[in-house]
């Protein structure tokens, strides 16, 4: 997912996304751990999103406050 698709998201998708990509990351660790992971790069790809969702979040969210403080 790019970054203009999470910057069209609504803040109730962007956590949603959040909670669904931490959810991999935990199942993607175990497997790692249990040296099954068949795509390392998935990981690493998925821990990317988290932050780039991460990122968007808080820019809405400064946008938010910024706008409710005028």
């Amino acid at each position: 997912m790019g970054l203009t698709e999470l910057r069209e998201m609504s803040p109730e998708e962007l956590r949603e996304r959040e909670n669904d990509l931490r959810e991999s990351i935990g199942r993607l660790t175990m497997k790692r751990n249990g040296k099954r992971l068949e795509k390392p790069n998935e990981l690493r790809r998925v821990r990317r999103e988290l932050a780039q969702l991460m990122t968007v979040a808080s820019e809405k969210a400064a946008a938010a406050s910024d706008g409710a403080s005028e």
